[in-house]
């Protein structure tokens, strides 16, 4: 295996470790441990802790990796952005959205509908769904930055899945998401997607803050 190779499938595991919480935010990785978890040498370590560095997932503190702390002010900038971004790609990718997609982002919308599934799966789901419609967007540069911010939230998401799949408005406001791209009305897609944002980003603050309130107390 080439050391490129090996730094990416570094970089992916050790991505959806953090993602998922396996990997608590804290966390201190030093290179050799990781370097001896996943039986390869400290460069492709080294350079797969940039990239998860440069994705906003950890900070390097010379050859050891912090993942990095979820606070109610990360999540804050985190939606605010995701909300100036998201609906422009979703308006311009409506158009380029096909009967396949459709068919796809419906299926997808019955998976998270299921209240046996994982909650890795929901979560899964969930990307998917939105991603069936703004990777078409035609906009590498902006396809690039959503994708990293649906990461990077993502995190806050496996915290507390049982708030967040228990969110009945969320899957309805997924029905009208799939509606208005099947109708190809571009217009209201982005805006309902802005809404969709606005509505995920308060149940996850609600859940934040009240566990705020509980250190606290």
């Amino acid at each position: 295996m080439s050391q490129e190779s090996a730094a990416a499938r570094v970089a992916r595991e050790l991505r959806d470790r953090i993602s998922s919480g396996l990997v608590a935010p804290g966390t201190a990785l030093s290179q050799a441990g990781v370097a001896e978890e996943y039986g390869v040498s400290r460069i492709p370590v080294r350079d797969a802790l940039q990239q998860l560095a440069s994705e906003g997932l950890v900070e390097l503190r010379g050859s050891t990796a912090v993942v990095t702390p979820l606070t109610v002010d990360d999540l804050q900038e985190l939606y605010e952005l995701r909300e100036a971004v998201e609906p422009v790609a979703t308006r311009l990718a409506v158009p380029r959205v096909g009967r396949a997609g459709v068919a796809r982002m419906t299926r997808l919308l019955a998976t998270m509908d299921d209240p046996t599934i994982p909650p890795g799966t929901w979560v899964e789901a969930n990307a998917a769904f939105h991603a069936e419609v703004y990777t078409l967007a035609g906009r590498p540069r902006m396809i690039a930055m959503v994708e990293q911010l649906r990461r990077l939230t993502d995190r806050y998401v496996y915290f507390h899945l049982d708030v967040v799949g228990k969110a009945g408005h969320l899957q309805d406001e997924h029905r009208q998401i799939l509606d208005a791209v099947r109708a190809q009305d571009a217009t209201a897609a982005a805006e309902l997607t802005r809404h969709h944002l606005a509505s995920s980003h308060a149940v996850v603050l609600d859940y934040l803050l009240a566990h705020e309130e509980e250190g606290t107390g």
